[in-house]
């Protein structure tokens, strides 16, 4: 009976990995399937970007993935689909619906706004929903022909902020103490570790940002909808009694406030749409997307978009961050294809390790020289590391809402010496010099170690600063006021003279290739590296969406700055806090993210 019970579960065991087998073969048929999916007459487009909206998917090379994590949208694919859509005879219009939508900056909301301002003029509709709209949801909805909110659904405006938790004391509780060196004044990101509050350089510079961001958001909202920048300043410094005049129902002073045009359900929406044609067609986002697939090859000459996204380190690359080395060997690809001739660089990075900034700095540098234009076009944010890679373009073209400029360095050298000791651990030994064994943090570090790390700082902050006055074409007494470590929106950027014109991917694509004396006839690709094959069946499959972030990134979050909603540009919370090694590190960094 023992041997037959063997022989049962070996069948057993051949039979459920053939199953299996057979599975991942199917999956591979449709994902590599070269026909497309019919795209019907008369079609109605349902366009969710879900979770964060991003220049690119940062996706662990893991599988089978982890479908819990938060997805993420790829921006160009989803103006890719809205520009396709509009010249398609197919499509007669758009459901938006934005209920899973999750980050996105202000910027890519604003090029989103703009593909579907285009698409209303080819004289076909948009419909937005959701069953309640944070302000990043809101944003994109207004642009909608009409906007639908669900009967017991809200509108959460409430303006932007910004607060992060400070661990000054209860590091001094557990004695741990952090030596942090910093150059320019401005230079924030790691005060949180050394301070209990926000410091007024800070809050100076926070504040200003602030006050724009908000500006324009109010702004863009009164362009699309008839209701003025006043009158939702007045309604938010007073919520209470703007709800008081609606008894209270959300749903209905959203309306009043004409913020939504119809209050209904989701089904009450698509019978509206759809009317009594049960069977009305409807395709989706990846279906449409993935019908799409080939239609820009071509062999014309090639302005390529290189796309530098989210923390840059150097080492092994982790799940999600721009690592220099690999980014590097993009670079150098580039530079050896010659059906490329100009190259732009769309950035989207607060900054991270300044070795990984410099490596790609010096593979641009290398691209130059062999006489490829480089263009830079800046996203979100292209601060700190992020203008460090910048900096030396023919042109920089910036959103008036980017977050750039952060010239400064800091370094953090954590020391538990002082708590271990409470435990009665001592550290004790011997060496061939007053500095040997000087960068344990098991030791205090001595005030000659100490000096020899704010002097390289300040010798990298001096790099930093010459890079900048070298690219920008500015002296060094210019560059160091516009420096110390202070944010400036891309307006202000184009005004101090850190970015040449405000304007968004395709003016800075236009720009590239006139400097390569290109015709109107050329053709555009995004360089990126060679995909897993996890990867490429996860995107053949499921279109621009990954799910980059692990459990361990949700624990530092649960740490740092949490941001819920209108721009979350420099990536996940306190990010960089995972850069910083026990034996310390210098970065160059910006930790501004509105929510």
């Amino acid at each position: 009976m023992f041997a037959k019970l063997l022989k049962f579960f070996d069948i057993l065991r051949h039979t459920f990995s053939t199953l299996v087998f057979l599975g991942i073969l199917g999956l591979l048929a449709v994902a590599f399937s070269s026909g497309r999916a019919p795209i019907p007459d008369g079609a109605l487009l349902v366009l969710p970007p879900d979770g964060s909206v991003v220049e690119a998917v940062n996706a662990p090379s893991v599988f089978p993935p982890d479908f819990s994590s938060p997805s993420q949208t790829r921006l160009h694919d989803i103006v890719r689909v809205i520009r396709s859509a509009r010249d398609d005879e197919r499509i007669r219009g758009i459901l938006l619906d934005v209920q899973g939508m999750d980050h996105a900056s202000l910027p890519a909301l604003q090029s989103l706004g703009k593909e579907i301002d285009l698409f209303k003029q080819s004289g076909k509709r948009v419909t937005a929903y959701a069953d309640r709209y944070s302000q990043t949801q809101y944003h994109l909805a207004s642009h909608a022909d009409e906007v639908w909110l669900h009967p017991m659904g809200m509108v959460l405006l409430s303006g932007l902020s910004s607060y992060r938790n400070y661990f000054a004391e209860a590091l001094e509780r557990i004695h741990v103490k952090i030596h942090l060196f910093r150059a320019g004044s401005y230079k924030s990101a790691a005060e949180p570790l050394v301070r209990n509050d926000m410091s007024l350089a800070a809050r100076e510079e926070t504040g200003a940002i602030l006050e724009q961001l908000w500006a324009v958001y109010k702004s863009d909202i009164a362009a699309t909808r008839s209701i003025t920048p006043e009158a939702i300043q007045s309604m938010l410094d007073d919520v209470k009694s703007s709800i008081k005049q609606y008894n209270g129902d959300p749903a209905a002073m959203a309306k009043g406030s004409h913020l939504v045009d119809r209050i209904g359900t989701r089904s009450e929406l698509v019978q509206t749409l759809t009317g009594t044609n049960v069977d009305a067609p409807l395709i989706g986002f990846h279906d449409y997307l993935h019908s799409l697939a080939g239609e820009n090859e071509s062999d014309a000459s090639t302005v390529g978009i290189l796309t530098a996204s989210g923390t840059l380190t150097d080492g092994l690359l982790d799940d999600g961050g721009l690592n220099g080395e690999a980014f590097s060997e993009l670079i150098d690809m580039a530079s050896e294809d010659d059906q490329i001739k100009a190259i732009v660089l769309r950035i989207d990075s607060p900054g991270g390790s300044v070795q990984a900034s410099e490596t790609i700095r010096r593979s641009l540098q290398r691209l130059r020289e062999k006489g490829k234009p480089l263009v830079v076009s800046m996203a979100g944010m292209a601060a700190s590391g992020g203008y460090w890679i910048a900096a030396e373009s023919e042109e920089i073209w910036a959103s008036p809402t980017t977050l750039t400029g952060s010239i400064g360095v800091f370094g953090v050298f954590p020391n538990v010496s002082a708590g271990l000791e409470k435990l009665g651990i001592h550290s004790d030994g011997i060496g061939t010099s007053p500095i040997a064994g000087a960068m344990r943090p098991d030791r205090p570090l001595p005030q000659a170690m100490s000096d020899v790390l704010q002097a390289g700082v300040d010798h990298i902050y001096d790099n930093f600063l010459g890079i900048v006055a070298n690219g920008r074409h500015l002296d060094m007494a210019q560059t160091a006021k516009l420096a110390e470590g202070r944010v400036w929106t891309g307006a202000d950027a184009v005004r101090l003279g850190l970015a040449d014109h405000l304007g968004g991917l395709d003016e800075a694509v236009a720009a590239a290739a006139k400097h390569a004396a290109l015709e109107d006839d050329y053709a555009i690709r995004y360089i990126r590296a060679p995909q897993e094959l996890s990867d490429m069946l996860l995107e053949r499959l499921f279109g621009g969406v990954a799910v980059p972030m692990s459990g361990v990134r949700n624990a530092l979050q649960s740490l740092g700055w949490l941001s819920g909603g209108l721009i979350q540009a420099a990536g996940d919370s306190s990010e960089w806090l995972r850069l910083i090694k026990p034996s310390g590190g210098i970065y160059a960094w910006c930790e501004l993210s509105p929510s």
